[in-house]
């Protein structure tokens, strides 16, 4: 009896020591980097830029700005987070549904897809004057240009994903006259979840850089816009604290987005695929 209660001890303690070993695998070198950035931060600002601190605050000074600013700057943040989510979400549609289409016929993808890498690589600067003619000087004009920036990485990621079906299987699926929608459904699109959560991920963060810039280029409202409209007014003015505290909630909000698709896409495919499988070792 004691044998077996001190081997259920073992395993009870072996299982906490793996879990607490996990998370320090985990969560340890995340934090050791935050640390490392943050004094190496605060060193070159007590240092270097000592006695001109307008040009890289200190860490408390951007905390203490923050604090000060929360109304504003959680003002901007939910402008600058309806705006990327807007484009994101009109670039999943667009983007999914244009790869879709393209992997119908490879006519099809010859015809659209040198289009779809022109979008890609047209400087938005040099049409921000179209957006704006069509669209105001409003939301809209900010939504289309993360929409623009944003929407390549899935379709083309989409797309790769949708024409990397298993010849193997597809023969299969034709020796049994499987119906092409059922091949769709049931084997090409699952097959392209890896790479259409790949392109998520990219385009979630270059959704939240596309309102951003869009509000450089555009503005949305005035100094009560979003982050990018918020940011030129705390330059203007050489507030280098509230600017840098600025800059770090868009940089949170990309990363909240990129955290987000991450969290779907493995919950999605951690039971099957390599890329989002536990590896506890």
């Amino acid at each position: 009896m004691n044998g077996k209660g001190s081997s259920i001890g073992k395993g009870s303690s072996n299982g906490k020591g793996s879990s607490s070993g996990r998370l320090l695998r985990t969560a340890g070198p995340p934090a050791l980097v935050f640390v490392l950035v943050i004094g190496g931060w605060w060193l070159l600002s007590a240092t270097v830029y000592g006695s001109t601190n307008y040009l890289l605050p200190r860490p408390n000074a951007v905390y203490q700005a923050a604090v000060d600013n929360a109304e504003t700057l959680l003002s901007g943040l939910r402008i600058t987070f309806v705006e990327a989510a807007a484009g994101f979400l009109l670039a999943i549609v667009v983007g999914m549904f244009g790869a879709i289409v393209m992997s119908l016929a490879k006519p099809l993808e010859r015809s659209f897809y040198p289009y779809a890498v022109l979008l890609q690589t047209v400087p938005i600067v040099a049409v921000a004057p179209v957006i704006v003619l069509w669209f105001g000087y409003n939301q809209t004009s900010v939504i289309v240009i993360s929409f623009m920036i944003s929407v390549f990485p899935i379709l083309s990621n989409t797309l790769l994903g949708l024409l990397s079906a298993d010849r193997n299987h597809l023969d299969l699926f034709r020796m049994h006259t499987a119906p092409r929608r059922v091949q769709f459904l049931k084997l090409r699109l699952p097959g392209a979840l890896p790479n259409i959560f790949a392109g998520l991920r990219v385009s979630a963060g270059l959704s939240v850089i596309g309102a951003i810039v869009g509000e450089f280029i555009i503005g949305s409202g005035g100094q009560e816009g979003g982050l990018g409209v918020k940011v030129i007014f705390a330059q203007s003015r050489l507030a280098t604290d509230l600017l840098f505290a600025e800059v770090l909630a868009a940089t949170l909000l990309g990363f909240a987005f990129f955290f987000t698709v991450s969290v779907l896409g493995n919950r999605l495919l951690r039971s099957w695929h390599e890329s989002a499988m536990r590896d506890d070792t």
